[in-house]
């Protein structure tokens, strides 16, 4: 991921005392799109996205949960929390209504954010989303499998286990490169054609996933355990009139029986499911149709 694709970079101090890391990327006085990564993830997912969509009407705007990048960790951090992040930054940043984009991980906090503060949501985009933990991990590839099954029996013992491993990934950013690889291997073809094939693309999300881990692993070891409990909100209580959802049907980071739980249960969803795509490829693919759609539903 090229540098010169950040326009922004700063931080942001809230109420609580925590720092919130963000970017802004792209046309600064575009329509405002705010991208929540995937796990793990942080603010420069939004520059990758606004590098290879390469629009110049769209201001991309990137956080970093806490616990990743340069944002501090909060201690019992739930999916609800995060819509108040999200205001005190458009607040800072002057944007009265916005749209989302919600990638993999960054899917229940998407759906947080309109469900608690669904007036200041233009519209909202679902990408390869995570779903509620109670559809289980079938259909995912067997490392992700592994980690959420773990993470639902015994929460403590994958804390410890995942923080051992991770923080060891982060000290040694050869074995991390190469972790990446071999979860990439598991996943369907239409992801490693992606991967093999743009390597500029394959080397943003290993740079993504390395500033993730700027300042320590403590946000990828608790949303891999968040992802596995109750999101404390209900579906129903979306209150966005435009939602779309996508999700490829070869999809093995997130299975397409999440994408259609979530999209049988929200009001007014118009939901894409794509067989031939992957958890990589829909967004590589279809990205510039998703902010397409996202833009002119944000003004209808």
């Amino acid at each position: 991921m090229p540098e010169t694709a950040a326009m922004i970079e700063n931080t942001l101090t809230l109420p609580d005392g925590r720092v919130l890391g963000y970017g802004i990327y792209g046309d600064p006085a575009g329509f405002p799109v705010f991208d929540f990564h995937g796990i793990p993830g942080s603010r420069r997912e939004a520059a990758l996205i606004a590098d290879y969509i390469g629009r110049d009407d769209v201001c991309f705007i990137g956080m970093d949960r806490p616990g990743y990048g340069r944002s501090s960790p909060k201690r019992n951090f739930r999916i609800v929390d995060f819509p108040g992040d999200v205001v005190a930054l458009a607040d800072q940043l002057k944007i009265a209504k916005f749209a989302v984009l919600g990638y993999s991980g960054g899917g229940p906090f998407a759906l947080a954010c309109a469900a608690q503060i669904p007036g200041r949501l233009a519209s909202l985009a679902v990408v390869s989303g995570v779903g509620p933990a109670d559809i289980g991990p079938q259909g995912m590839h067997e490392s992700n499998r592994k980690k959420f099954s773990l993470a639902q029996r015994l929460p403590w013992l994958a804390r410890l286990m995942l923080w051992l491993v991770f923080s060891t990934l982060r000290r040694q950013p050869e074995r991390l490169a190469r972790q990446l690889k071999t979860i990439w291997q598991q996943m369907p073809e239409p992801d490693r054609q992606v991967l093999e094939q743009d390597q500029h693309f394959a080397d943003g999300i290993l740079a993504i996933t390395r500033d993730a881990l700027t300042s320590g692993v403590s946000g990828w070891v608790q949303e891999e355990i968040l992802m596995t409990q109750p999101w404390q909100f209900e579906m129903n209580d979306v209150r966005v009139p435009h939602v779309q959802l996508w999700h490829g049907g070869l999809d093995r980071n997130v299975p397409v029986t999440m994408g259609r739980a979530v999209a049988g249960q929200i009001p007014n969803c118009r939901a894409t499911f794509l067989d031939n795509e992957g958890h990589i490829s829909l967004l590589y693919h279809h990205g510039r149709e998703i902010v397409e759609r996202l833009i002119q539903s944000g003004f209808q």
